[in-house]
């Protein structure tokens, strides 16, 4: 019998409720280990090195909860980031899930909706209860180098509608978050690597950024991750609203009236650990109101965390109160949210995580999500050469980089239509060797990727669209014709990732037509 009761946890067992950690295998190890057994730890995130197979992925969970039962008898939150699209964790045997952008585009609210129930379904099998999803950034702002397509749309409807549908379908199996409050989505730094400053005053967020927060507290939210950003008209003394009192309990807590979990982004990230140091910020966050402190990676800085943490109560630094408030939320969301699973056996399962029908949903949001912006669609009628790169990780959050790669689907799919592998960040002379392969052909196609961000695709396009036939084919951010004026046919797929492949193939076979809504104005 699980035992909920905060009385009969010691000090370490409390603070352990706190700390979301993670760890870097496919089976429970050492590190796991010290952390559940030494350290008390109640929480995990997984990410993709954590995952081979679906079926190794279940017995990981399981046996992970048989370890946190056997130490504490109190289960773990197992959390992951699985947006869907360029954010995905679980790539292989499961369904590929759209991601927010492209779910948008395709310009029904029930994808997003049945994406969170069939996401949800899949989760709660696997042994995954907390999705760290959706985004409900609003990015505003094209030059963002971190959200972009993560992002359903810069309409505030748009996040809110499709937001919605998708907690709600989540929410049916497992528990979803908001992310990233206040709200990612008007920056030019990514806080993975520095501190970000949104220097509006509060009425104009009230307008824009707080909007779909606050439409998803009224709904139900379960979870808010905060962001690391510096918001002067909500956070003191240049604080990122993570480690902000102001912030997490003035207004989200006190004047939002949100009454679930308070998560934050990791603090691994350099915007906290460059600035306040992870185990200082760790302190700083539950202070300032969260309930789960997510720190990902290393092992010595989540120990060097709970111990601060345990030093800091003992010292009468921080107070027993304010530890058992925030604990006693995450064990009264365990209680209502955590089913466990850990005598059960993968073929349980199976049918709901491989299932066919999920894997072609999937495929038909990207299939609906493909926009034609301006211009034709793509014809093969005439000599045609095709320039594409490999996906890289463009940020923290998408891991690792891509093993799909669309030089070598057309080389099967289109034998005849040639193709050209180059870099995703050119050089001067990639460009020079491109432009003086061109000359051979009518008609080039080229498959940009956040052209926004990796400025030479944007001098590439400017060059080929002045001397020839180009179709522009943005498998990322949709920002090309923003930046780059007068593109001649500009389509848009919003995330580089097997179904974005298969519906690009099917696109250059003429099997289907654009029939998508850009969420973005251009």
């Amino acid at each position: 019998m699980i035992d909920y009761d905060i009385n009969k946890l010691s000090l370490e067992e409390k603070i352990g409720q706190l700390i979301v950690f993670g760890f870097d295998a496919l089976t429970i190890n050492d590190h796991a280990i010290q952390l559940i057994k030494k350290y008390k730890a109640g929480n995990v995130i997984l990410f993709a090195r954590n995952i081979d197979s679906p079926e190794q992925l279940f017995k990981l969970n399981q046996n992970l909860q048989k370890l946190a039962l056997e130490t504490y008898n109190i289960p773990l939150f197992i959390c992951i980031d699985q947006e869907g699209g360029m954010v995905s964790r679980i790539k292989k045997g499961g369904t590929f899930f759209p991601g927010a952008m492209t779910i948008a585009a395709s310009h029904n609210p029930k994808n997003s909706y049945l994406s969170g129930k069939l996401m949800g379904e899949e989760l709660k099998a696997l042994g995954i209860n907390m999705n760290l999803a959706p985004s409900l950034d609003v990015n505003n702002n094209p030059h963002n180098p971190v959200i972009g397509v993560r992002s359903y749309s810069d309409d505030i409807e748009i996040v809110n509608q499709y937001g919605i549908e998708n907690i709600k379908g989540l929410q049916e199996n497992v528990i979803a978050t908001a992310k990233h409050f206040p709200g990612h989505g008007d920056t030019t730094i990514d806080s993975h690597l520095d501190l970000p400053k949104i220097d509006k005053d509060f009425a104009a967020l009230e307008k824009l950024e707080l909007v779909p927060f606050k439409t998803a507290i009224s709904f139900g939210v379960k979870a808010i991750m905060s962001s690391h950003i510096n918001f002067p008209a909500i956070t003191e003394d240049g604080l990122p609203t993570t480690l902000s009192h102001n912030c997490l309990t003035g207004l989200l807590r006190n004047k939002l009236n949100f009454s679930g979990l308070i998560i934050t982004d990791c603090m691994q990230m350099k915007a906290i650990q460059t600035y306040y140091t992870t185990k200082k910020g760790t302190l700083m966050a539950i202070e300032a109101g969260a309930n789960l402190v997510c720190i990902s990676h290393s092992s010595k800085l989540q120990i060097e965390a709970i111990e601060y943490v345990t030093q800091s109560v003992k010292n009468h630094e921080l107070s027993m109160s304010i530890i058992d408030e925030r604990v006693k939320r995450v064990l009264e969301s365990k209680k209502e949210n955590v089913n466990l699973n850990i005598d059960g056996s993968y073929q349980d399962v199976k049918a709901i995580v491989e299932i066919e029908t999920s894997k072609d949903f999937a495929l038909s949001v990207v299939r609906e999500g493909l926009t034609l912006v301006q211009g034709k669609p793509v014809s093969l009628e005439q000599k045609t050469l095709l320039i594409a790169s490999e996906p890289i990780s463009t940020t923290i959050a998408d891991e690792d980089d891509g093993q799909y790669s669309i030089i070598k689907a057309v080389n099967k799919e289109l034998p005849n239509l040639n193709t050209m592998k180059v870099s995703v960040e050119l050089s001067s002379k990639e460009i020079d060797k491109i432009i003086k392969k061109t000359k051979e052909y009518g008609q080039v196609i080229f498959c940009s990727y956040n052209a926004n961000i990796y400025h030479h695709q944007k001098v590439l396009i400017k060059k080929l669209n002045d001397i020839l036939d180009l179709h522009v084919i943005a498998m990322r951010n949709p920002y090309d014709s923003f930046f780059v004026k007068k593109i001649k046919n500009l389509t848009l797929l919003y995330e580089y990732t097997p179904n974005s492949i298969k519906v690009l193939i099917e696109y250059l076979k003429k099997e289907t037509t654009p029939q998508g809504v850009c969420p973005v104005r251009l």
